[in-house]
């Protein structure tokens, strides 16, 4: 969805109550934050539950976000990683295994089959990594943040984020 007023008009209009236009940023990017919470988590129920959480969030804490010349989706994207990173310690409390979904169904066997074999590889190969590598990868890739919009959100250089990518 495309809003013909800038991110930053949203916003303003956003902080001083508009729902239309908090509506519209949470438009722009519910997407991405899910895709971001998918990728770290691996489980599309709780991916769910956190990007709605994230958004709730984000409402209540509108008034006082401070444009300081970042995208918006950097300051969303950290709420989702702190709200993460709380939804893994509780289910590590509660002690469950987590039923997870399958990748979407297909009428093509033998496509189905190929999916679930990469998207097994790519999950064994980000098990190898790093969780500082890890996050990189999920941001640019899942998230489809720029190596600055990536360097801004964990609070690194630009040069470090481009190594953590590559190494």
């Amino acid at each position: 969805m495309r809003s013909e007023y800038s991110e930053e008009e949203l916003i303003r209009a956003a902080q001083k109550g508009s729902r239309e236009a908090f509506g519209q940023l949470y438009e722009m990017y519910a997407d991405r934050v899910y895709r971001y919470l998918l990728s770290r988590m691996r489980e599309p129920a709780g991916a769910e539950d956190i990007t709605a959480e994230v958004f709730i969030r984000a409402m209540r804490a509108l008034p006082s976000y401070k444009m300081k010349g970042a995208p918006f989706i950097s300051w969303l994207l950290r709420i989702a990683h702190n709200q993460a990173v709380n939804y893994v310690k509780r289910q590590a409390r509660r002690r469950e295994v987590p039923l997870v979904e399958t990748l979407p169904t297909t009428d093509d066997p033998e496509e189905a089959a190929l999916r679930q074999a990469m998207m097994s590889e790519v999950s064994q190969a980000m098990e190898g990594l790093t969780d500082l590598q890890r996050e990189v990868l999920t941001l640019r890739f899942s998230a489809d943040l720029t190596l600055a919009e990536t360097a801004k959100v964990m609070n690194r250089k630009v040069q470090a984020v481009k190594f953590l990518q590559h190494s």
